[in-house]
């Protein structure tokens, strides 16, 4: 919708008052003209004119299968944002912090921020760039390896990943302009989030070969894990057509309820 909205700039003038057609039937014909011209635009968006999120090398590996331990305590679920080269286009990764890495008051001001927001409020850098409670990174990216969740790396560094880290687990975003923002809490750490998103196939096998610029991307997994995971927002902090993919369902689906 936001493309078809940038659309209309497009658009000729329309004049109402010269036309003789009813103003809602102008209206729905000139949104009509958007939508075509907006899936214009994207088609015209070449998957070899966008930036590889490419998996580090060093990540690229069968995936980590540790002991699967459940947290009892409750967990804050941020999501971090950097820019890829030439500023048009995202990647995201989703952070899972345990709620007992931070201070009472700073526990407090997340339980704040969640309680007044809808999908997600961004956390000012000034506030995350000095808290070090440690998280789970939870992240993806295209390689040339093909076993299930090869590209979702899960070692030392994505387990104990400070929260105010400028890391990505690909090579290419621009790590110097992280942003962050919290969607809400859960019940379980991110070791469990990965088991639940890796153990069996969630939305995607996330495979490097699975990934596709805009049809499964970093984005698409990260709406997997807040989503379908966590049962928390899917929206998006202004990606564009980095995030084009909306996701339906629950990992793991036996914990559906459908009412």
């Amino acid at each position: 919708q936001a493309l078809v909205q940038q659309s209309f700039r497009f658009l000729p003038s329309l004049s109402l008052d010269s036309c003789f057609l009813p103003r809602s039937i102008v209206m729905k014909s000139a949104y009509l003209l958007a939508s075509a011209t907006a899936m214009a635009l994207l088609t015209s968006v070449s998957t070899e004119s966008m930036p590889l999120a490419e998996l580090k090398t060093e990540f690229v590996s069968k995936p980590v299968v540790p002991n699967l331990v459940k947290s009892n305590s409750s967990n804050f679920v941020f999501l971090q944002k950097f820019p890829l080269p030439g500023g048009l286009f995202f990647h995201t990764e989703v952070l899972v912090c345990g709620r007992d890495g931070f201070i009472a008051e700073d526990q407090s001001f997340l339980d704040k921020q969640i309680a007044g927001m809808k999908d997600f409020v961004e956390i000012k850098e000034s506030w995350w760039s000095t808290r070090t409670a440690n998280c789970v990174e939870l992240g993806y990216g295209g390689s040339s390896c093909s076993d299930e969740c090869c590209s979702v790396p899960h070692g030392p560094s994505q387990m104990q990943f400070p929260l105010n880290k400028r890391a990505a687990v690909i090579g290419n975003a621009n790590v110097n302009k992280k942003s962050l923002y919290i969607y809400g809490t859960g019940d379980f750490d991110g070791d469990v989030a990965y088991h639940h998103t890796c153990d069996k196939t969630c939305w995607s096998n996330w495979r490097g070969t699975d990934y596709n610029p805009l049809k499964n991307n970093c984005n698409t997994f990260t709406s997997t894990v807040l989503y379908m995971v966590y049962g928390l927002s899917q929206k998006k902090p202004n990606l564009g057509v980095s995030d084009l993919v909306t996701v339906k369902g629950h990992c793991p689906s036996a914990n559906l309820v459908i009412v």
